[in-house]
């Protein structure tokens, strides 16, 4: 039996995770952080929601301190900025190492949406940003229609399209 336990960030005060944020280059994000707007557990919104930093920097500690290399997201924003970044800065440091493993993707984020208008955004947003701060992983992003349905008698969503990988993150921000 595999005795591998997970490791989990430890806590920060929110000063110490807008500092995180700021030497990270995301000063937009922090600022917008902290304006009046839609939460994440509001249902339905025509807008991306605010940042909540203490969610992304723990999504982003928990991929660095685990050291995950291929990740799939459901649904995009502000977090598939935070994995593209962690995912850069894992492959800077174990690029040479990760090719003594059987992994088919590494440094890789697939992107999984079922609103256009959201992808659009956040594929705009990601390629900007990843530019201007020189990030070099791949970014696989990928629309698909989802549906309610039931699994053993519960109710689940039914992606119907999905790409093809072997990630070893899953991160779920979605669907609506």
């Amino acid at each position: 039996m595999n005795n591998y336990k997970i490791k989990i960030p430890k806590k920060k005060s929110l000063s110490e995770i807008r500092s995180f944020f700021l030497r990270k280059g995301l000063s937009d994000l922090v600022k917008l952080s902290q304006k009046p707007g839609k939460k994440v557990n509001q249902m339905i919104s025509s807008e991306p929601y605010k940042p909540e930093l203490i969610d992304l920097y723990s999504l982003y500690n928990l991929i660095i301190l685990n050291k995950r290399i291929t990740v799939m997201e459901y649904g995009s924003g502000w977090s598939s900025i935070i994995i593209a970044i962690a995912l850069n800065e894992l492959k800077k440091r174990f690029c040479k190492k990760v090719n003594s493993l059987r992994r088919n993707n590494p440094f890789q984020l697939f992107i999984l949406e079922n609103e256009k208008k959201f992808l659009e955004i956040t594929k705009k947003k990601l390629r900007k940003f990843m530019k201007k701060n020189n990030i070099d992983i791949k970014v696989h992003y990928c629309f698909s229609k989802v549906s309610m349905t039931k699994y053993k008698g519960r109710i689940a969503s039914e992606y119907t399209k999905l790409p093809l990988c072997n990630p070893d993150f899953v991160y779920i921000d979605g669907p609506d």
